[in-house]
């Protein structure tokens, strides 16, 4: 059996956020809860040191003929 083991720098946890096109970007609160819910899902421990947020974005999607706005945000 092997073992899965995350390499130095290695993301956390990670979220897609999606808004109405043109809508400001999401607060710093929900970005750090977009990631926590996604920590939460995949049972990972809250760090024991404060992270920072990279966040990417915004790209223009568009889902089912609504205009989004996408943001990738991941902790460091």
């Amino acid at each position: 059996m092997s073992k899965r083991i995350m390499t130095a720098g290695a993301s956390q946890a990670f979220a897609l956020i999606r808004v109405p096109r043109g809508n400001p970007r999401p607060s710093e609160t929900e970005l750090r809860s977009a990631v926590s819910e996604d920590r939460e899902r995949i049972g990972q421990a809250v760090p024991w040191a404060p992270t920072e947020l990279e966040v990417a974005g915004p790209y223009r999607i568009t889902v089912a003929g609504a205009e989004l706005d996408e943001y990738v945000v991941w902790e460091r």
